[in-house]
């Protein structure tokens, strides 16, 4: 058994490094691809950056769900990585700051709202599919459709539209970039993500099946983690690049996509996905609980200071000991 915990952790460590620096790549194609189209930097963001560096979620769901049949590992790997997103990049990036980490009020706000929005959206569909179409012998299981999650991708059609005004306002500057070697990189950097993605679900997969214990657990906690680091990195980089702005925004911007758009791409797959909902729910509101510290901390101009990271993380931890409370002992 210590062997092959080894062996596990030797891969998980392996796919990670290369999802890592495939979203890196990934995510250097898109940046140059938005300096091509003239993108602003909310913008950028809080959809092209945050699209791109959602690929591992997005290809988790659709993998989980397609090859591996198991949905709630999919979807609570979407849910445990929203949680990083919220908690660990905000706190994590103002430590690659000299100064506290600052954002336009009014654009983390609007950003912050439409999130929240989301994730009661996603609340409400879940809550559908479990009223609509239970799972007869039980209670709190119920199934999703293909027309259920239309709903979840109506609101990120009216995001984008939102987003496309924001575009429309902006005066683009000119910038000489190579448009076709961009999107070469992006394809390449996808394959190799999707590759390294299915590693991590095999190894958790694995890890449920040696201590008996629920998918969904390991999805929201390791494979979670795994697949946010480049998310991680992606606001890392912003920060340093002083771009405040568009390194928060690209948390609430990929939880709004992992949720609006990932979450329905896993059903849209087979057409019809089963959950529990009392497992899922109490992710989904300690996630709410996670915003709500994040926008009580920034009151005043929206500013993190280290004190205000260092808060952030140990919520982090108390998530991961929670779920592990919940499942291993």
């Amino acid at each position: 058994m210590v062997l092959e915990l080894l062996y596990i952790f030797v891969v998980i460590c392996i796919a990670t490094l290369m999802v890592w620096k495939a979203c890196d790549q990934l995510e250097d194609a898109c940046h140059n691809l938005a300096l091509c189209y003239g993108m602003p930097d909310a913008v950028k963001g809080s959809t092209v950056m945050a699209i791109s560096s959602s690929f591992p979620e997005l290809a988790t769901i659709v993998l989980a769900t397609g090859l591996h049949g198991d949905f709630e590992l999919g979807l609570a790997t979407i849910i445990g990585s929203a949680v990083f997103n919220i908690l660990v990049i905000p706190g994590a990036s103002v430590f690659f700051r000299e100064t506290a980490l600052e954002a336009d009020r009014n654009v983390i706000f609007r950003e912050a709202q439409f999130y929240l929005i989301s994730v009661l959206v996603v609340m409400v569909t879940l809550s559908f599919a479990v009223i609509y179409h239970p799972t007869p012998d039980r209670d709190t299981e119920g199934s999703l459709t293909n027309t259920l999650v239309l709903l979840p991708l109506a609101f990120y059609v009216l995001y984008m539209f939102i987003q496309y005004h924001e575009v429309l306002d902006h005066e683009p500057e000119v910038h000489e970039c190579n448009v076709v070697s961009s999107w070469i990189r992006l394809i390449i950097s996808m394959a190799v993500v999707a590759l390294g993605v299915e590693l991590l679900i095999r190894m958790v997969i694995n890890l449920g099946e040696m201590f008996d214990t629920p998918s969904y657990f390991w999805g929201a906690t390791i494979l979670a983690a795994a697949t946010s680091i480049p998310d991680l990195f992606v606001s890392i980089k912003a920060a340093q690049r002083k771009l405040s702005t568009a390194s928060l925004t690209n948390a609430f911007g990929s939880n709004t996509f992992d949720l609006l758009v990932v979450l329905p791409a896993g059903v849209l797959v087979v057409g019809v996905v089963s959950f529990d909902y009392h497992r899922i729910i109490p992710m989904l509101l300690f996630l709410v609980a996670a915003t709500v510290a994040v926008l009580t901390l920034a009151r005043r101009g929206f500013e993190l200071t280290k004190d205000n990271g260092k808060i952030l993380l140990w919520l982090y931890v108390a998530f991961l000991a929670w779920m592990g409370w919940e499942n291993l002992l």
